[in-house]
């Protein structure tokens, strides 16, 4: 690793300094040599033909297919009526891992990162907050689909736009746009059903919506209901994995004129008791695995999400076209276990909530610059505002003592403001993106405790205050016709949230708060290429992301299961390859392989000196993998669609390797992951969909068709068995 760390001090100057160089160097100086050499274009070129993508470019149109970013975009409906949630419509892409705690707990690893290392979108408006946890995490699951047009996801630490935690990927889930007519008023709407054998489950929704020339409305509410899962093999059911949630939406749009609208929007989702299994007598022995003594463990969330939009285009000045967004994101969450003694016999429990209300307002603006390019601006504001609690109580579940906070500070603020400016214009036949932002984040921690069980552990308030200047530089070259190569070097920060300070986190190890955390930064290279031809099409990227003072959790000291964050260095890199092809007008097939290595520091900054002793296990204070790395992944699709028919059908494989490169983490998991890895699978599905007239669609699958048993590596349940699902929709 010596050599490494040489390399990425090399690269990692002061923060100022290093914005400063992106900025002023490629920025200007690029700008100068467009001069120099003319360019004869004075605007970036793309097919019309060619799709658009908004993520990258926050929340205006760039080109997918000459954007200088490893983007994946998901169309139609399919997604709502084959995936039972949001994370698992990601499952398969390029270096994307979907890891299911519970069967209602579930997020991506997207290059190595997960949780609060990703950002979550919907139409552009972040959900992530200073309360979201490490590691993966229940808050993708509360994101409903049946009003998305689309999903889009951006690989890759895109800070510039999107601000902290943009670090392994940004996903935006992004609503259909609204219809005027050019007449009379008019209205519509859509039922849709999806049964599942192997889940136990039913999902019903309804939506429907107005139009006239000015005004565009519309509602929706959906349904589900999941049993305990059934496994592959000779698994069968999954006890008390089961669970229901519900969510409604509502838009409501007015169109001043041709080029400016305003938008207000609502989302409530709510989860009902959704179990994690594998800390409780219900876990699995597979493979080796030790349940968890816990009798019963739920958790329950309602989100909430209130916003107005205002944007214009074609306006001329400074201030071309704009977007405007105010927001009010609510979210609750309420947890509750019963713990148990050797026998099994319960012995009580606690019950935890935490509430955290998101004000927010964001602006954006994009102007013609001197140079023929196109540049964008905008500035955001955020306040957060965290309150937790929670009691114990006995084997009777009758109430036996308050507890002082908690799994967070009883009482917290988190302030951000953000500025940032980016541009995009053609240097020759390059079209380049330098960027840079100014961030600063100031956390307020009024009343917050080394212990939720411990009154006299209070510790003083205390304000933190954390400074970031980050630049990125990407660039794309059209080598051949329809054939880009792209480059980028950008950097992504995190500073430390709420959670990452006040944390009393007692799920596994014992978690003790820890105020004196720096930043995480990292800084990225990627070399990638992009295209098509008559009948082929391609993506193929490599990236090496060098991680500064990254957030990790290690044992405080020998012979103790406690841990304090810390913060460690080390390097994620990866490959990331994916081709498809047209075979005749009704066959087409895709494959994708992705392949991902990494190490972190661990162990080092904890009164740890050689080795220690945790829960009877032996570590060494070496180099190991990022939480949860994700093991060698293969996905291949081929489908049939004849032409100018109304039905399709798909074959799909996906390929896992064994998950054997663990992380501190992994290695004292027990109840989730074999001592020696989680053991690779193939896992083979078929499907198809039909459309009747107009207004009727169904759609059929079969999952896991060879009832293969398998786990998704640091999953806390087995995948589904042999799993028939029956969607339809009807318009009207």
């Amino acid at each position: 690793m010596s050599n490494f760390k040489s390399l990425a001090f090399f690269f990692r100057p002061p923060a100022i300094a290093r914005g400063l160089c992106f900025f002023f160097i490629f920025y200007f100086a690029f700008l100068y040599l467009q001069k120099v050499v003319q360019a004869e274009e004075t605007s970036v070129q793309t097919n019309e033909l060619d799709p658009f993508v908004i993520t990258a470019k926050g929340g205006f149109a760039t080109s997918l297919r000459s954007s200088p970013w490893a983007i994946n975009r998901l169309e139609g409906t399919e997604l709502l009526y084959s995936a039972r949630s949001l994370p698992e419509s990601l499952s398969g892409l390029n270096s994307v891992m979907v890891q299911k705690t519970a069967l209602g707990q579930s997020s991506p690893y997207i290059r190595g990162f997960t949780g609060y290392h990703n950002v979550l979108l919907v139409d552009g408006i972040r959900i992530n907050h200073s309360a979201m946890r490490s590691g993966p995490n229940q808050y993708w699951s509360t994101v409903e689909m049946l009003g998305a047009n689309r999903l889009e996801i951006v690989r890759g630490p895109n800070g510039i736009i999107h601000g902290a935690d943009a670090i392994g990927g940004v996903v935006n889930i992004i609503s259909k746009e609204p219809r005027f007519t050019d007449g009379e008023m008019s209205h519509n709407g859509q039922l849709i059903g999806r049964l599942s054998s192997a889940e136990h489950s039913w999902t019903a929704g309804v939506k429907g919506n107005f139009s006239t020339p000015d005004w565009f409305a519309e509602l929706s509410h959906i349904e589900r209901s999941f049993g305990d899962l059934e496994g592959g093999a000779d698994i069968g059911e999954q006890e008390n994995t089961g669970y229901d949630s519900r969510g409604s939406q509502f838009r409501l749009s007015r169109k001043l004129n041709e080029d400016t609208r305003f938008t207000f929007g609502f989302q409530n989702v709510f989860m009902d008791n959704v179990p994690r299994t594998h800390k409780t007598i219900n876990g699995l022995t597979w493979e080796g695995l030790t349940p968890g003594s816990e009798i019963w463990r739920q958790l329950d969330q309602e989100r909430n999400l209130f916003y107005g939009k205002f944007s214009w285009e074609d306006a001329g000045g400074l201030a071309d076209a704009g977007l405007l967004t105010l927001s009010l994101h609510k979210h609750e969450q309420e947890r509750q276990r019963m713990k148990g003694s050797v026998s099994g016999l319960a012995t009580g429990g606690d019950f935890q909530y935490f509430g955290l209300e998101d004000l927010g307002f964001s602006s954006r603006f994009e102007t013609d610059d001197p140079w023929g390019g196109r540049l964008a601006y905008g500035v955001e504001w955020q306040r957060e505002s965290l309150y937790s609690g929670g009691y114990k109580f006995n084997s009777s579940q009758i109430k036996s003592a308050e507890l002082v906070q908690g799994p967070l500070a009883a009482d917290a603020h988190y302030d951000r403001f953000a500025f940032y400016l980016s541009d995009n214009f053609l240097l020759g036949d390059w079209s380049v993106e330098p960027g840079i932002r100014f961030s600063s984040i100031q956390a307020d921690l009024e009343r917050y405790y080394l212990k939720n069980s411990d009154s006299s552990t209070l510790q003083p308030s205390e304000k933190k205050n954390y400074k970031e200047l980050i630049g990125s530089i990407r660039a794309s070259r059209e080598v051949m016709q329809g054939n880009f190569l792209f480059l980028g070097l950008s950097e992504g920060f995190r500073p430390p949230s709420l959670y990452d300070l006040t944390s009393t986190d007692e799920t596994s190890a014992v978690e003790r708060p820890n105020t004196s955390l720096d930043s995480e930064s990292f800084l990225q290279a990627e070399m990638g290429f992009k295209g098509s031809s008559d009948s082929w099409n391609w993506e193929a990227s490599y990236y090496h992301t060098w991680i500064n003072d990254m957030i990790v959790r290690s044992p405080i000291e020998s012979g103790k299961s406690d841990v304090l964050k810390a913060n460690a260095n080390g390097f994620i890199h990866g490959l990331e390859i994916q081709v498809g092809h047209d075979w005749s007008p009704s066959w087409s097939s895709q494959f994708r392989i992705s392949l991902i290595d990494s190490e972190v520091e661990q162990l080092r900054d904890n009164n740890a000196t050689g080795s220690i002793t945790v829960d009877g296990r032996n570590y060494d204070p070496i180099d190991r993998a990022t939480t949860r790395l994700m093991p060698p992944q293969f996905h291949f699709v081929t489908r049939y669609a004849p032409p100018k028919s109304n039905w399709w059908g798909d074959i799909s494989i996906l390929a896992v390797g064994k998950a054997d490169d663990l992380s501190l983490k992994d290695e004292t998991d027990s109840s989730r992951i074999p001592s020696n890895g989680t053991p690779g699978y193939a896992v083979v599905g078929i499907s198809g969909g039909r459309k009747w007239g107009e207004n009727s669609s169904v759609f059929l699958a079969v999952e896991n068709l060879g009832d293969v048993d398998y786990r998704v590596h640091g999953s806390g349940l087995n995948g589904s068995g042999r799993n028939f699902i029956l969607s339809f929709s009807r318009s009207f």
